[in-house]
């Protein structure tokens, strides 16, 4: 037992020593990328939004949209398909605003076997920006988002950027659930990334993503990704294997998403993001269980301490578990506060690092049997 504290302590405080140092280093990299000075005005932007069953959130998020300081703006809302009076919604706010137009989807058009890709492939060609801003139905934008983004891609000369937006639960365990993004900011080092682009090392999230048009045309757009089960990830990947300049950014101040209201509905939905982001080969697999039982080691880590202090009574190594320990909990902390969640979600971490692990363990799962992830009434894939 001795013999596996030092080991299990030793890679603990590796763990804790680098995701202080990287949490630091990447938002200290968010404020320089974010300290703009926001512009008004500009050329066209165009926002893209597909909206699938989306009566409840739609009215706010086109709200928010009307409501925007940036001038040249130009929102299109594609229904795909919808049960609901998502269609309705869209006709009355385009009867309201000239700058917004309705669009529905063709269900005899299958430009790709991903639903949301699909809609976003008949919704682009529509668009007449020089920018596009893909979005989700179920976001709120402050009246300076769009003005904010367009800023920080001007001044750094960036081709795509995303971030993390304020995320709104009802469920405690649902908000937990989503916090298990926040694994991200910790662990990937942008501040590097964004100097040394890698695509495995490239995240995206779907609810905010800026583009050039110009660079969404040469790297090919959606229709170039194929295999994934997540367009976000997928479509900054492929930009950063084409070369094109991608940063992660800090936009939580200006955007929020009320993306899950239950914490089933925040466990599926995340275990399918993770699921894609690290799918099951053949090649990484065995390292990816590893990862996971890591994970689990780390959740863990307050409850085995007092375990081995209970039969081996105070050691070295006990001293240095802890210390990584402490480490990685002000890390998730401080990650946490930076991109606005609450004080008893910020203080979560072994219980939302435990549910990454459940749901990276049932994602593979559903891949490897077959039964796949179900999303808005359709298999994702």
């Amino acid at each position: 037992m001795e013999g596996y504290l030092a080991l299990f302590s030793a890679v603990m405080f590796i763990i804790g020593v680098y995701s202080f140092i990287a949490t630091l280093l990447n938002l200290r990299h968010f404020r320089k990328l974010g300290n703009v000075k926001d512009e008004t005005d500009g050329p066209l932007i165009s926002v893209i939004i597909p909206a699938r069953n989306e009566e409840n959130s739609l009215g706010r998020l086109l709200e928010s949209m009307i409501a925007q300081s940036y001038r040249n703006l130009e929102i299109l809302v594609i229904n795909d398909q919808s049960t609901d009076r998502t269609g309705e919604i869209i006709e009355e706010y385009a009867r309201r605003d000239p700058r917004i137009r309705g669009f529905e989807t063709d269900p005899g058009k299958k430009l790709h076997s991903n639903g949301k890709i699909n809609a976003l492939l008949q919704l682009i060609p529509h668009a007449e920006g020089e920018y596009l801003i893909a979005t989700d139905a179920d976001t709120e934008h402050a009246p300076d988002c769009v003005t904010h983004a367009y800023s920080i891609m001007k001044k750094n000369n960036l081709d795509i950027i995303s971030g993390f937006p304020t995320e709104i639960c009802p469920s405690f365990m649902g908000t937990v659930n989503i916090s298990a993004m926040m694994f991200t900011n910790i662990m990937i080092p942008h501040f590097l990334v964004y100097h040394f682009p890698i695509p495995s090392a490239s995240f995206a999230i779907g609810q905010f993503i800026m583009m050039k048009r110009s660079a969404y045309e040469e790297t090919g757009g959606y229709k170039s990704i194929r295999g994934t089960i997540c367009d976000d990830v997928g479509i900054v990947r492929l930009f950063v294997r084409k070369k094109k300049h991608f940063a992660f950014v800090s936009i939580s101040d200006y955007l929020k998403c009320y993306m899950y209201g239950t914490a089933k509905e925040a466990f599926r939905g995340i275990e399918r993001s993770i699921a894609g982001v690290f799918p099951p080969r053949p090649a990484t697999i065995i390292p990816i269980l590893l990862i996971v039982i890591i994970i689990l080691h780390m959740a863990l880590s307050p409850l085995l301490s007092l375990l081995f202090l209970f039969h081996l009574s105070f050691s070295p190594s006990l001293f240095v578990l802890i210390a990584g320990w402490a480490l990685l909990f002000l890390s998730w902390y401080i990650g946490c506060r930076a991109a606005n969640w609450r004080k008893r979600i910020s203080i979560a971490c072994p219980l939302a690092l435990f549910q990454i692990a459940m749901m990276y363990l049932h994602g593979l799962y559903k891949q490897l049997s077959g039964e796949g992830f179900i999303w808005k009434g359709r298999k994702v894939s």
